[in-house]
């Protein structure tokens, strides 16, 4: 997915301003849509974002994960 990529049209909302807000420690569909206003126009984009967030949940998620070295 292209960073540059607009998600949301009607408030030119694009998946690198989406990532950044859940940097900044948004949490959900809810917050993104809060700080940036993206899918509250039509709602045709709130799908795509919540698979935004799910994604960059996940990989959150992946990266805390404690490494133990048994050596």
């Amino acid at each position: 997915m292209s960073s540059k990529r607009l998600v949301c049209l009607c408030n030119h909302v694009t998946a690198a301003e989406i990532l950044k807000i859940l940097r900044a420690g948004a949490l959900s569909t809810a917050d993104v849509q809060k700080f940036t206003q993206a899918g509250t126009g039509c709602t045709r984009c709130v799908r795509e974002i919540d698979d935004i967030v799910e994604k960059y949940r996940a990989a959150k998620k992946k990266d805390q994960q404690l490494r133990i070295d048994f050596e």
